[in-house]
């Protein structure tokens, strides 16, 4: 089904990004719904604070055997405030 780009932040604990992106890779079946077909790559990214949690949602994919990390990036964007702040891509590949 192709490319999920998911993006996270501080506001929401590590464990929803976690079950998040696991999802994202077994598929998602809601009732009375039809069932989500797995993604082949997720893009989790992460800015400042948040690539903690970036890192531990790829981290936690990969331990349980759904997916491998295939890249990681890091950079320092211009933000509109003027400062940079450091940001993560961390792309992961269905197995």
């Amino acid at each position: 089904p192709g490319t999920i780009d998911m993006k996270v932040t501080t506001k929401k604990p590590i464990s929803f990004y976690v079950r998040s992106a696991k999802s994202f890779f077994t598929g998602v079946e809601k009732e009375g719904e039809e069932k989500k077909a797995p993604i082949c790559v997720l893009n989790i990214s992460g800015l400042g604070e948040a690539i903690n949690t970036a890192v531990a949602a790829a981290v936690a994919v990969e331990a349980e055997g759904l997916a491998t990390i295939k890249n990681i990036e890091t950079s320092y964007p211009d933000m509109t405030s003027g400062r940079g702040c450091a940001r993560i891509l961390i792309t992961l590949w269905h197995k």
